[in-house]
């Protein structure tokens, strides 16, 4: 999973452009068919065996949160953002990019990758009203 997940290297440009990268990347990573395919068995294995999914929740996605709420508590400690816990904020951020999106994949509907773009866009204008410190977002 760590090996398809990747922005690259920080983009460079506004808070604005830089969360855009952030949101299609996660977008982008779980959307991709193995990702739904693993997903739905990681489930579906939880169900007889708690610890496999314990496991891969420490493995992914609670690897995820940690390095995006540092990120937070960089862009609040360099002053582009005012963020009390960066911790919820990156779930916020990443549950808006997501959208429904991601249940309809988990259930074979197709990626509308209009309306992913529209969650991203959207998920980035809220998360600047919310947090910014900046005329740049």
């Amino acid at each position: 999973m760590r090996g398809h997940f990747s922005i690259g290297e920080m983009p460079r440009g506004t808070l604005r452009e830089r969360l855009l990268a952030i949101g299609e990347a996660m977008v982008a990573f779980l959307s991709r068919d193995e990702m739904v395919q693993f997903e739905r068995r990681i489930a579906a294995e939880t169900e007889h065996e708690p610890e496999i999914g314990k496991a891969f929740l420490a493995a992914g996605p609670h690897r995820m949160k940690k390095a995006f709420s540092a990120l937070i508590a960089a862009l609040n400690d360099a002053g582009e953002l005012e963020v009390d816990d960066p911790e919820l904020a990156a779930e916020q951020f990443a549950s808006m990019c997501k959208g429904m999106g991601d249940l309809e994949r988990r259930f074979g509907q197709p990626i509308d990758e209009k309306r992913n773009r529209e969650r991203i866009e959207g998920a980035v204008e809220v998360f600047c009203r919310a947090y910014a410190t900046a005329g740049d977002c």
